[in-house]
């Protein structure tokens, strides 16, 4: 990757200025810093936890439990489709005349 290939954009997250580069476009990247960052303020109203890191802490625990429960959605969607294609696949073997 050379170097024309990266993107920067300085961020803010929690009140402190963090210079990220990356190959997706600078907009992206600031609505992501956004969502971290609307996730930490969030943390940091609802709870007792004022230290920075562990703010950081359960903003990273939350969007992964968050991430995890939507992978596990898109699995079991996956699952079902995979079985709804199969019985297809097996109703139009059976009425082409083919056996598996």
């Amino acid at each position: 990757m050379s170097s024309e290939d990266n993107n920067k954009v300085v961020v803010k997250i929690f009140g402190e200025d963090y210079p990220i580069t990356g190959v997706s476009d600078p907009s992206y990247m600031s609505q992501i810093a956004r969502f971290v960052d609307n996730r930490m303020n969030d943390i940091a109203k609802t709870s007792r936890v004022k230290s920075r890191d562990k703010v950081a802490i359960l903003a990273t625990l939350s969007i992964a439990s968050e991430l995890h429960e939507k992978n596990e959605i898109i699995n079991r969607g996956n699952k079902e489709f995979e079985l709804q294609l199969d019985s297809v696949m097996a109703r139009l073997d059976n009425a082409l005349g083919r056996s598996s």
